[in-house]
């Protein structure tokens, strides 16, 4: 990953990744809906405080979680 931010000209001290879920799932699964729920609260306050220019939502899990139905209906 650092070589990733390295390669388009990004330090790696501008960037802050967090996770859906604070605490992985036993044996690596995806979390299920409770899951994330227990801690979106969480994750809403650490975009509130450290107010990101951008967000990048990385894998299917996240995107899904964030958008929920606003877009999954027209996904074909």
């Amino acid at each position: 990953m650092n070589m990733a931010f390295q390669m388009l000209g990004i330090k790696r001290e501008e960037v802050y990744i967090a996770n859906i879920v604070k605490c992985r799932p036993p044996a690596n699964r995806n979390p299920e809906e409770d899951e994330c729920l227990a801690c979106m609260n969480y994750l809403r306050n650490q975009v509130i405080l450290l107010k990101p220019e951008i967000i990048v939502l990385l894998r299917k899990c996240g995107f899904k979680k964030y958008f929920r139905k606003r877009i999954w209906h027209n996904v074909s």
